[in-house]
């Protein structure tokens, strides 16, 4: 399985509350960009999971037009949600497709630390809009390969 965590794009912060601050107009500027210099690595993609959140909605909006994997909301993405529940969804999944988690920080980052060290101790930094690639032979701790972060 080949994971992608992307961090939403950057966001505004003039909303009545996080779950609404939508992308601003450079948030998706970069985020296009970034998606279709990399839209050859998303043709495996069975399915795109994103948190509620506005930002992350428009995220996967933007992802759905380089890759034709549908979208779907979860709860478990949102940027308090644990770690560990993530990987016990993606042991739910079949195994063998590629996904693509859009969310936020502190989560991504743990993720990243915890698939690819096997600890919360280093959560990667990532930064909006960037995505991390992780190889899993199996979604457990410390067993995913970080193969880039774009």
């Amino acid at each position: 399985m080949r994971l992608f965590l992307l961090r939403h794009g950057e966001a505004g912060y003039d909303a009545l509350s996080d779950e609404l601050r939508s992308l601003t107009p450079a948030g998706q500027f970069r985020l296009k960009s970034m998606l279709q210099q990399n839209a050859g690595l998303f043709g495996a993609v069975e399915t795109v999971f994103h948190s509620p959140y506005l930002r992350t909605t428009q995220t996967a909006g933007l992802v759905a037009e380089v890759c034709a994997a549908p979208l779907q909301i979860s709860d478990l993405l949102v940027p308090e949600a644990s770690p560990r529940q993530i990987i016990d969804f993606l042991l739910e999944q079949n195994g063998d497709n590629d996904l693509m988690l859009v969310t936020h920080q502190p989560l991504i980052g743990y993720l990243v630390s915890l698939l690819c060290e096997g600890d919360l101790s280093r959560p990667e930094p990532m930064l909006p809009g960037a995505m991390a690639v992780i190889e899993l032979e199996l979604p457990a701790a410390g067993l995913g390969q970080l193969e880039a972060i774009l």
